[in-house]
């Protein structure tokens, strides 16, 4: 007779996880809720990363140097690694998921007000023309999609959009714009709340059991 096993991967028990935040056009990690986030993780006890990015209007932008930029400062993702992304940012995540060569699968990818697509043609070359998100759906255990429904930056519609592509997890709020202010006790809470969930699957579960006696 088969059974399936449920396995289920605690993140707290004895494991050293990184927390990788980066940041947004125009920003550095001293910028916006980056060090209170970076500042609430540390006190829990994780390692926190912030790699600075080539983000900055005038500069001419180079995505094989961002992708260089963040080898440098990330190096390999491992498997309790948790990323956040802010704005701009969470595109460069799904470039370096895409890009790098990995051996782990992290726990999670955090997308803070992302944008869809962009109409400034200097930043275009910083998206993925063709998003093959039947690809990167699997390139993390689990994607969340964090919008406002007051931001007038990046509308609400383009974090929706993406959710929907990565079958992400999302979470939408109401008053926190594009998250531009100095600290949001919401992001440390859903961080620590993927933190502290333990990830459950079951292999072969979403398949048909060609098996099963019938009635």
């Amino acid at each position: 007779m088969f059974s399936r096993h449920l396995a289920f991967v605690s993140l707290r028990c004895g494991v050293s996880m990184r927390i990788i935040i980066l940041h947004g056009f125009n920003a550095t990690p001293s910028d916006h809720f980056y060090p209170s986030l970076a500042s609430d993780m540390r006190a829990l006890g994780y390692d926190v990363v912030v790699p600075t990015l080539s983000l900055v209007t005038g500069e001419a932008f180079s995505l094989p140097t961002i992708i260089d930029e963040l080898k440098k400062q990330v190096g390999f993702i491992k498997k309790d690694d948790i990323l956040v992304g802010h704005s701009l940012s969470s595109f460069i995540i799904l470039q370096y998921l895409e890009a790098v060569e990995m051996t782990e699968t992290p726990r999670a990818v955090v997308l803070v007000a992302p944008p869809w697509s962009v109409s400034r043609p200097e930043l275009r070359p910083l998206f993925i023309v063709d998003l093959d998100a039947d690809v990167l759906m699997w390139k993390a255990r689990e994607f969340v999609v964090i919008h406002s429904k007051d931001d007038t930056l990046v509308p609400v519609v383009h974090g929706k959009h993406l959710a929907r592509a990565l079958k992400a997890r999302w979470i939408e709020t109401e008053n926190d714009g594009h998250f531009m202010d100095t600290k949001y006790p919401a992001l440390s809470e859903q961080i620590d709340k993927i933190i502290n969930t333990p990830f459950l699957y079951a292999p072969g579960s979403s398949l048909e059991d060609d098996y099963k006696v019938g009635e």
